[in-house]
């Protein structure tokens, strides 16, 4: 027999890993939906929590966050040890990926459920479980910041 949670996590995983796709990339989309859906499991908060899908939107958001916290110190260590000059770029450069891998993360929460998913702004904030004007505050910010970024 299937508990709750289990079938909470079969219900919105897929959703869930598509929304952590565009926030992390497809290799560790999965393992931050993962690690996010067990953390919010076992929170004490969790058997209280009246809107579960966006507290695990929330959950995958900040999993999000910390994995790139973490790679870009991996990162920062793996190239401080090959030394100068020794580590190649990646041969696909692509400046939309780098304008967009450098909003914040609600930034690129709001940018993905927007444009990927199509969503409206009382949609995405109903998905994150925050306001419908920070997802309007967020989105502005995003597009004034990758307008100054692409078009330098």
């Amino acid at each position: 027999m299937m508990n709750q949670d289990e079938d909470i996590y079969r219900k919105h995983s897929q959703e869930l890993v598509r929304f952590a796709t565009g926030l992390v990339g497809p290799f560790d989309a999965q393992d931050v939906v993962t690690d996010a859906c067990l953390r919010a499991f076992q929170s004490r908060s969790w058997p209280e929590v009246t809107n579960r899908r966006a507290y695990l939107y929330r959950s995958v958001l900040n999993q999000a966050h910390s994995h790139h916290r973490s790679t870009l110190r991996r990162r920062i260590r793996e190239h401080s040890a090959a030394g100068p000059g020794r580590v190649e770029q990646s041969p696909v450069d692509l400046d939309v990926l780098r304008a967009v891998d450098k909003l914040s993360m609600q930034q690129r929460a709001c940018v993905f459920l927007t444009y990927w998913d199509d969503l409206a702004p009382a949609q995405v904030a109903a998905r994150l479980g925050i306001s419908e004007g920070s997802v309007k505050r967020h989105l502005a910010r995003a597009r004034a910041r990758l307008k100054e970024l692409l078009h330098d």
